[in-house]
């Protein structure tokens, strides 16, 4: 067996596990989140950014249709299609629409989001401007965890340079209440 069916059938066998522990617990959905992971941005041109984030968030309804309004920190290393280096820190916030599928451990939604940051490279200092949005689920292996996957388009302006295309982020997420 190939190392990639391997790690398809590892990856199915935890997935069915989940899905098994959350409906034993009787899953009930969190208002408040917070949590963190990888993100990485792949420009056509030859640019890519790879960073990390952390948020926190607070869903404005719980019942049905969810909105959500996150506050975020961003770390990222970018390289322009120019070929200049950048390390950014930025603060940003993103709305999302979406809501849990019924009967399931799996909480969909899209976002857009946006920020300024700073960051310096190439003996220079930076203004980092982040817009962009996309799609998300949340794959809840808990009543207060989840393992998040979201895919979009994300656009930096640095220094008038430009590094923008396809987003993913991946990481885990804690839902609690106040």
């Amino acid at each position: 067996m190939t190392t990639g069916k391997r790690i398809a059938f590892l990856l199915s066998i935890v997935l069915i596990g989940m899905n098994l522990n959350a409906q034993e617990n009787r899953f009930t959905f969190r208002p408040f989140y917070g949590g963190g992971g990888g993100t990485a941005v792949f420009d056509c041109l030859g640019g890519y950014g790879i960073g990390g984030i952390g948020e926190f968030a607070l869903l404005l309804y719980d019942k049905g249709l969810q909105m959500g309004l996150s506050f975020m920190g961003r770390g990222d290393g970018i390289t322009t299609v120019n070929g200049n280096n950048y390390g950014a820190g930025s603060i940003l916030g993103k709305i999302s629409l979406g809501g849990i599928f019924p009967n399931s451990i799996f909480r969909g939604y899209s976002f857009i989001e946006g920020g300024i940051g700073f960051g310096g490279g190439n003996g220079t200092t930076a203004i980092n401007v982040i817009f962009g949005g996309g799609g998300g689920i949340d794959l809840f292996f808990h009543q207060k965890g989840s393992i998040y996957l979201e895919l979009g388009y994300l656009q930096h302006i640095l220094n008038n340079e430009l590094i923008g295309g396809i987003s993913v982020s991946l990481g885990t997420r804690g839902f609690f209440k106040i």
